[in-house]
């Protein structure tokens, strides 16, 4: 009895010491078009893009996570799964609600100076997040899209990270319109 504890016990320390990656949600093209159907049902009215996997459709180096105008996001899967591996469940969800708030950017013709341009797409990726909680029922992954954001940030193009926490909570909490009407 005292040695199947033991084995119980350390299979529980094996356990709690693993890393998301472990229950991370597998990022494929059928999640990735679900997540985009998803947001379309948020931000359909704002902007429509195609979203592309695994496609390098904007024609970046390396497969990532890009809109290049109101009509194409490109993403790409390894991208997307190192993020959820990393930084939790959804992430991958709040990252393509970011592009998406370029492609409304694009669509409305709304081209701000650096980072500001990026910190807005941040906010709407946080109404998405807010309305994935409060309408899809999500758990809330804020929290992990926001630590996700900070790690990218780049403070030229991206912002700082405490630029890219506070306008992604900004969004959360006040909504889009606020968004685009104050930023």
């Amino acid at each position: 009895m005292t040695r199947k504890i033991i084995m119980l016990c350390a299979l529980g320390a094996a356990l709690a010491g693993q890393t998301g990656a472990a229950l991370a949600m597998p990022v494929n093209n059928s999640y990735i078009q679900s997540s985009a159907n998803e947001i379309r049902g948020f931000l359909g009215s704002y902007a429509r893009p195609t979203v592309y996997v695994d496609q390098r459709a904007c024609g970046e180096p390396q497969s990532s996570a890009m809109a290049c105008g109101p009509y194409t996001i490109s993403v790409g899967t390894g991208f997307l799964q190192q993020q959820e591996n990393s930084y939790g469940n959804y992430v991958a969800k709040f990252i393509l609600a970011h592009e998406w708030g370029h492609s409304v950017q694009f669509a409305n013709n709304i081209y701000k100076q650096a980072p500001m341009q990026e910190l807005q797409a941040d906010c709407v990726g946080g109404t998405f997040a807010k309305y994935a909680e409060s309408n899809l029922r999500y758990p809330s992954f804020i929290e992990n899209a926001v630590v996700s954001a900070r790690n990218a940030a780049d403070y030229a193009e991206h912002g700082t990270p405490s630029q890219r926490d506070y306008y992604s909570r900004y969004g959360y909490a006040n909504g889009f319109s606020a968004c685009m009407n104050r930023i």
